[in-house]
């Protein structure tokens, strides 16, 4: 019988291949960052069609990304359980889109290039690389807007002397023959200044006959249809003639051409509509006179006023913007006196009215042009490839 000290020793159990030293050891040495300048065995799997290119990353599993599919599935260990891994499913879904990707390339937004995707197709990687946010907004500045707002106090500024005119013609402080006078004096000034422009264009005096004949002609179309206007609305109710004429006038104001009067643009007539509502309200308004000599001198003022002088506003201001600034100011302090006057009467009343107006104007300009500005920042306007396509009409080919 043998005795115990001769049987071999018993066998130890089996250690798991995870935790094995020498495993650990493998990993590690596999795992570790090839010398760059060498040739790693990697090299032998890389296919023709990828860039030959060397792993950068200090990851085993980053640079076994570029390999080819089978030699990747061919390295790679066994799953410690069968069926866990899904080596070959996930060969053939990389095989699969690879091959997509080979048929169907880079998708262009072009609808005359034959591709193999559909016509709705959209791509949502760069779908909004194009994207813009108010391409065309010109940011405002403040002076430049004030500058601006002059051309509007400019016009304000006559409907309120023509009202004034109006107000004191009926309530018999001003007499209707100084107001024509008054306006007939400064048209004439205004076209010896216009002369002098239009001189500097080499402009024919045929031009200069045909203006004074449509004067005259319309001095005395006037003069012969006084009586008709007078009597035109004279049945209707004096409630309604006000109501009237404050709208027509307000329409004059919102509908006026207040362009910038720049190049060929500014010789051209105010738009029709706010000629034709300014002589409409002066029409409705001239029933209310007492005589036909009122009626003559209020619509031969009132076209002086919005027939002529819008004309020879927008002139100026192309020629000179000195001129322009100074006839702003003298219509400011003329139009505040002249509501002052309207309102109390005497010489006090004017120049009250001329210092309140010109305040008032100067803060409501500011005040406007800071709150145009304040408006900017909500303006919000957004372009992009989904728009439609805008032909491009070439008015003249090079």
């Amino acid at each position: 019988m043998p005795s115990l000290s001769d049987s071999p020793p018993p066998v130890p159990p089996p250690v798991p291949v995870d935790t094995h030293p020498n495993r650990s050891v493998g990993l590690k040495e596999q795992r570790a960052l090839p010398d760059p300048t060498r040739l790693a065995p990697e090299d032998a799997y890389y296919t023709s069609s990828l860039p030959r290119a060397r792993p950068t990353s200090a990851h085993f599993d980053d640079s076994m990304r570029v390999l080819n599919p089978n030699a990747v599935a061919a390295l790679r260990s066994p799953p410690a359980v069968p069926g866990a891994g899904g080596g070959r499913k996930e060969v053939q879904k990389l095989r699969g889109s690879s091959r997509r990707r080979r048929r169907k390339g880079a998708w262009k937004k072009l609808l005359w290039v034959k591709q193999s995707y559909p016509d709705n197709y959209t791509d949502t990687e760069t779908f909004l690389d194009h994207l813009q946010r108010n391409p065309r907004v010109r940011p405002y500045d403040f002076w430049p807007l004030v500058a601006d707002s002059t051309v509007i106090v400019q016009h304000v500024c006559s409907v309120a002397i023509f009202v004034c005119c109006f107000v004191g013609i009926v309530q018999g402080r001003v007499s209707p023959v100084s107001v024509v006078c008054w306006g007939s004096v400064g048209t004439a000034l205004g076209w010896i200044f216009w002369d002098s422009w239009i001189l500097r264009e080499h402009v024919e005096s045929a031009q200069r006959l045909s203006t004074v004949k449509s004067a005259f002609l319309i001095y005395f179309s006037l003069l012969a249809l006084s009586p008709i206007l007078k009597s035109l609305t004279k049945s209707t109710a004096s409630d309604s003639i006000w109501a009237m004429s404050c709208w027509l006038l307000i329409m004059n104001i919102f509908s006026f051409d207040y362009g910038s009067g720049e190049g060929a643009g500014a010789t051209k007539f105010p738009a029709s509509l706010s000629t034709n509502a300014a002589v409409m309200a002066s029409t409705v308004l001239a029933s209310r006179l007492p005589s036909t000599t009122h009626v003559f001198s209020l619509m031969l003022f009132s076209m002086e006023v919005f027939g002529l002088f819008p004309i020879f506003r927008r002139q100026l201001r192309h020629v000179s913007w000195t001129g322009h600034i100074l006839l702003t100011l003298a219509l400011v302090l003329v139009a505040g006196g002249a509501v002052g006057i309207t309102l109390r009467g005497g010489w006090a009343a004017f120049v009250v009215g001329s210092i309140l107006g010109s305040i008032l104007t100067a803060l409501t300009m500011g005040g406007c042009s800071w709150w145009l500005i304040s408006l900017q920042k909500y303006k919000n306007v957004v372009t992009g490839p989904w728009d439609p396509a805008r032909p491009i009409i070439r008015r003249h080919w090079d």
